[in-house]
């Protein structure tokens, strides 16, 4: 079993990583393409804060996030991208 305390630390590290990388990026830089198909660097970071909110929602809030899966399992192919899609 993991100690939650390490795997906490370790996420607060990539994630001050991640903001070192993008926090100043301008606003053409935020449209750059990714080497997703069709996803630009402010997709990605979308996509990544859906998935953190998402995660978050299942420790907390079990039955917002059956509505959720709910969601995904009525949209399989396109639930995520819209979702990280409507954070841009």
């Amino acid at each position: 079993m993991s100690d939650v305390a390490a795997v906490v630390d370790d996420l607060r590290e990539e994630s001050g990583e991640l903001d070192a990388l993008v926090g100043a990026l301008g606003d053409e830089a935020w449209r750059g393409a990714t080497p997703a198909e069709g996803w630009t660097v402010a997709h990605q970071i979308a996509h990544l804060a859906w998935t953190d909110e998402v995660a978050l929602l299942a420790a907390t809030e079990p039955e917002r996030f059956g509505d959720e899966v709910a969601k995904a399992l009525a949209a399989p192919d396109a639930f995520v991208d819209e979702a990280a899609g409507a954070l841009v």
